[in-house]
């Protein structure tokens, strides 16, 4: 920090920062319109916003001096954070589709295939059911899906083996869930 004439601290940061912050003010309502008439859906473009005010922000030091300058910088960031915006949703809608093609291959069952066995884990605890699911449908081991819920080996190992009786038992009780 350097004093100046009048005992007050500064510092070259300081004055780099608020000047960030008034331009940023200036431009955040141009910024905004910029991607509402480019990105598709419009919803999109607070974000697209919000990732250009990070990478100016990132890169305040190199801020041009005049205000044009400024400007035309923050719309050149803008281009690159709407490619990056147009680039990401082709790779987000080649993996949906390249999801559904797999879904096609490998049919999942409905969900409301066994109705007896959803409501029978419907009463279950929400973390036991969510371990048991974890488990059979998702095809993690005890243990891993006891770490994806926070819990230790022991208690993941003790919690599923409650609930897989808590299950049999729910089944048993009703004849018509047997095939």
């Amino acid at each position: 920090m350097t004093p100046t004439p009048g005992g007050a601290d500064f510092s070259w940061a300081t004055i780099l920062e608020d000047r960030f912050e008034e331009n940023v003010r200036e431009l955040t309502p141009a910024l905004m319109a910029y991607f509402v008439r480019r990105v598709d859906p419009v919803e999109d473009a607070a974000d697209c916003v919000s990732e250009a005010l990070l990478v100016l922000w990132r890169q305040r030091d190199r801020l041009p001096e005049g205000q044009a300058e400024v400007r035309a910088w923050s719309f050149g960031v803008a281009k690159g954070v709407l490619a990056n915006h147009r680039r990401g949703k082709v790779r987000r809608g080649a993996l949906s589709e390249k999801l559904r093609q797999g879904l096609v291959h490998e049919p999942q069952a409905p969900y409301e295939s066994d109705g007896e066995v959803h409501r029978a884990l419907s009463l279950l605890r929400l973390k036991d059911r969510e371990l048991v699911m974890l488990i059979v449908w998702d095809g993690f081991g005890v243990a891993e899906a006891g770490a994806i819920l926070g819990l230790s080996a022991t208690a993941s190992r003790t919690r599923y083996s409650r609930a897989r009786k808590q299950l049999k038992d729910t089944l048993e009780r009703n004849p018509e869930s047997k095939e």
